[in-house]
């Protein structure tokens, strides 16, 4: 595997490194994390200029042909920059699951409003209960003439409040935790029966609970195949879970560069306090972790780009490094900050939040984890993206 990046990949750098520089500052970031939208419209505006909303699409539709090492890229200066635009949903887990899943009728009609900025998704899967089982869903889609009537809930879907659709997945056959018989529908925000519960995540991050209640959908709305969906969800999994180990590589980078300068600055007993060697000890774990984290995700995002057998296997270790690495460094920068680390004004105490909602989301350290240890059988069948049924 070559780790080298090639020089759009590198383009792409410059161009995020620009990106954090003017628009990261953390006061404004604060400022707009605090503000009802939770990002500033320009910032969304400027990244579809800059074409990071048609990252995914192909050359023939305005797009890069770009794939999960520029995600990566892309993700870890938004999570250096504390970014609250709706990427991963849109960007990422959106025009992903309607280039790879999605209809003609589906691309054609939204791919172009997607990558202008004019249309946001989100993914609407996780429900109360089902814990960290991929397929427990329970929300039921039936059968109604030629379309399916909607009944049911979803819980904690980030980025909903301002969504124009949802990627919802169903119920239309079998029982919840059964790999079979789910079916993922492109749902309107606006459609009758739909319902909002807004709320803020840890990190300020907008999210609602979704309640469904007689929502009718035609059979153009199915992504992928009826009774399916898993393997759409299996691959939206492994593609959010590439990125989101970027976004906190990101924020552990802004953590552990903010300790650092730091160390340089607070000064005690007459020097500073980057002189005591247990605190170059600390900084050193900090660094170590931060790379190491950054190895993982690395090798993933590439295994993931080129399809290779240990994808899987790749994504589940760095989402485990990735959260035994951010206590490390998260833990490190506030300590080493003294009181004032635990403060709103500070930056790490924001990111540190980030990190932890990270770990949450599209399985724990613990999952995966988990799943490392079991070696389930499909994944030595050649199919490392799609666990057993029952499991995350």
């Amino acid at each position: 595997m070559d780790f080298s990046f090639n020089d759009v990949q590198r383009m792409l750098q410059d161009s995020t490194g620009a990106y954090v520089r003017e628009c990261g500052d953390f006061e404004r970031r604060r400022r707009l994390l605090a503000s009802p939208a939770g990002h500033a419209q320009e910032d969304w505006r400027l990244m579809a200029e800059l074409g990071w909303l048609a990252l995914l699409l192909p050359e023939d539709r305005g797009g890069i042909g770009g794939g999960p090492v520029e995600t990566m890229i892309i993700m870890e200066a938004l999570g250096k920059a504390l970014a609250g635009e709706p990427y991963l949903s849109t960007a990422v887990l959106g025009a992903g699951c309607l280039l790879r899943h999605g209809s003609p009728a589906q691309r054609d009609a939204r791919l172009g409003p997607l990558a202008q900025g004019d249309y946001r998704m989100a993914l609407a899967h996780r429900e109360a209960g089902a814990h960290e089982n991929r397929y427990g869903v329970a929300l039921q889609a039936r059968r109604d003439g030629s379309g399916y009537v909607l009944e049911g809930a979803k819980h904690t879907v980030s980025d909903a409040p301002g969504a124009h659709a949802f990627m919802v997945s169903a119920r239309t056959a079998g029982g919840p935790g059964e790999r079979d018989g789910i079916t993922m529908f492109l749902v309107p925000a606006d459609a009758a029966g739909v319902t909002q519960r807004a709320f803020r995540r840890l990190d300020g991050g907008n999210a609602a609970h979704l309640g469904f209640d007689g929502v009718r959908v035609d059979a153009a709305a199915i992504l992928g195949r009826p009774d399916e969906g898993a393997a759409v969800l299996d691959d939206l999994y492994a593609h959010a879970i590439g990125a989101l180990c970027a976004d906190a590589m990101g924020a552990m980078q802004a953590m552990h560069d903010a300790t650092l300068e730091y160390l340089k600055v607070r000064r005690q007993f007459g020097r500073p306090i980057g002189t005591f060697q247990a605190l170059q000890h600390r900084q050193v774990d900090m660094y170590a972790a931060l790379e190491e984290a950054r190895s993982l995700t690395l090798a993933a995002n590439m295994a993931l780009a080129e399809r290779l057998p240990e994808a899987g296997r790749l994504l589940s270790m760095a989402k485990a490094q990735v959260g035994r690495s951010a206590r490390i460094v998260g833990q490190g920068a506030i300590q080493l900050h003294g009181g004032i680390g635990m403060t709103d004004e500070l930056q790490v105490g924001a990111h540190f939040k980030r990190v932890t909602v990270i770990e949450a989301m599209f399985g724990s350290r613990q999952r995966h984890l988990a799943e490392l240890a079991a070696e389930p059988p499909v994944r030595r069948s050649g199919n490392p993206l799609r666990p057993e049924a029952g499991e995350p």
